[in-house]
């Protein structure tokens, strides 16, 4: 091959392995930003599970119809109970049970896109201490 055809061939597949590599990185982008984000959010929970304070909101950003929810600190023996509701407080997904470094998903998540929604924290009835916890919650399936 003659030294014009190998600079040509050569410069053809590195424009052609930049289109494929900007591509991808593009695909890989766009499905990260629908999967949802992670919120941190310290909350304070009354005992005998009558309620929990508002913490920290999450936009959800899918129609997923799971929230997800993983505990960082849970001080109570007896465990907490979690679900997604809406800033008046409305549920908007089932309860699931809120484990310490382990993802658990409330179903029936009526949640909409663009909207933010809170964790609401329930301490067990028998549980008669208050106490703060600390998760991190997505109101998408994460």
């Amino acid at each position: 091959m003659s030294f014009f055809k190998k600079h040509v061939w050569g410069k053809s597949m590195i424009a052609a392995t930049t289109v494929l590599a900007l591509g991808s990185a593009s695909v890989v982008g766009a499905a990260k930003k629908s999967k949802g984000t992670w919120t941190v959010t310290p909350e304070s929970v009354a005992a005998h599970g009558t309620w929990s304070s508002y913490g920290s909101g999450n936009v959800k950003k899918t129609n997923s119809n799971d929230a997800s929810f993983n505990g960082d600190v849970v001080p109570n023996w007896t465990g907490y109970n979690v679900r997604l509701i809406n800033s008046k407080a409305s549920p908007r997904s089932s309860f699931t049970k809120l484990k310490k470094n382990k993802t658990t998903y409330a179903g029936e998540n009526t949640g909409k896109k663009r909207y933010i929604y809170y964790a609401d924290v329930r301490s067990k009835r028998i549980e008669p201490n208050k106490s703060r916890v600390k998760l991190h919650f997505s109101s998408d399936h994460k």
